[in-house]
């Protein structure tokens, strides 16, 4: 498979026609055909299905083209990527008792780089960096959130120093630290009776309701799939998908519905309970003013996952990372 497989068929989908589409990318149909067989023998499965209004995606066929059309767009915007060096030329002509900007434009300077996989880049930011800043408040940094995959390539390659990641197996070159566990929470709107998770009626209930949840076709859909067939029997009947954390809690908040979502995305929330409760055991049910939607703690009998830590087994930051996985 490669880019090219990838963008022809992105057209034949935007053109309802391989003819057409074998028109705009200017090779033969039986050629494009045969592009497309091709790339379909590759991921086992069909990706286009003939209908009276023409050409167009399967089920599993439409499942890839958001990562397809990502992957297309990334290779553009590396074709683009800027030369600074005539801005800098600029800078220093206005600023000429100045010495040097160029650690201003790049991105390999001596800044610490953090990776944290999406989507706990839109969780997690803001209290990791509490914790960086609260074991060294001058630290300097770059972040970058992206998949899980792609942030262990880049620990890997040596592009990131550290990374926080939902989902690792043990890899040659990279050491991790356990960090946190996890757990299922359900949460709900505040305004209606709250639910009895071990009664059978509640939970009929509760598979009327509409549930905004992550696509089907990313891995944490299968732990709140799990999750969803421990607690209920069964899948809720209306389901809305959604590929944002922040949709999902706005729409729980505004109480649109339900949702099932691992505990770090309630980061700050939960560390507000804990402060409330101190030490002790944190109840099934949460429910506070300042929190817009009732949170439901699973408990240790349904699927969780581990937050981890990872970085270079030879990295020159091993000790200080050491030190911070302590404080958080």
């Amino acid at each position: 498979m490669d880019l090219t497989d990838l963008h022809s068929l992105l057209t034949i989908a935007r053109e309802k026609s391989i003819s057409k589409a074998s028109k705009v990318i200017h090779i033969s149909q039986p050629a494009l055909t045969i592009r497309i067989k091709k790339l379909e023998q590759e991921l086992g499965f069909v990706l286009l299905e003939r209908t009276r209004s023409g050409v167009k995606l399967t089920k599993q066929g439409a499942s890839i083209i958001h990562n397809a059309t990502k992957a297309i767009q990334q290779i553009k915007a590396m074709s683009k990527l800027q030369d600074h060096s005539n801005l800098i030329d600029l800078i220093k002509l206005l600023h000429p008792e100045q010495d040097d900007f160029s650690d201003s434009f790049n991105d390999n300077s001596s800044n610490i780089k953090i990776g944290v996989a999406t989507p706990l880049g839109w969780t997690m930011f803001k209290p990791i960096m509490n914790h960086l800043r609260s074991f060294d408040p001058d630290l300097k940094y770059h972040m970058l959130s992206d998949s899980n995959e792609v942030i262990i390539e880049l620990i890997l390659l040596g592009d990131i120093d550290f990374g926080f990641v939902p989902y690792f197996e043990e890899l040659p070159g990279i050491e991790s630290i356990s960090i946190m566990q996890d757990e299922m929470l359900l949460l709900g709107p505040k305004n209606e009776k709250p639910l009895c998770l071990h009664n059978p009626e509640s939970m009929n209930t509760l598979l009327e309701k509409t549930f905004y949840l992550f696509f089907s076709n990313q891995q944490l859909r299968s732990l709140i799939n799990e999750t969803m067939l421990k607690l209920m029997g069964n899948i809720p009947k209306d389901i809305c998908n959604i590929n944002e954390t922040g949709i999902i809690l706005k729409m729980i908040s505004d109480g649109q519905g339900y949702t099932i979502c691992p505990s770090s995305f309630l980061y700050d929330t939960m560390e507000f309970f804990h402060s409330l409760y101190g030490t002790g055991e944190l109840p099934t049910l949460l429910q506070h003013e300042t929190v817009p939607f009732s949170v439901y703690r699973l408990g240790k009998n349904y699927p969780s996952r581990t937050i981890r830590m990872i970085f270079p087994s030879d990295s020159p930051y091993s000790q200080f990372i050491q030190q911070i996985s302590n404080i958080i």
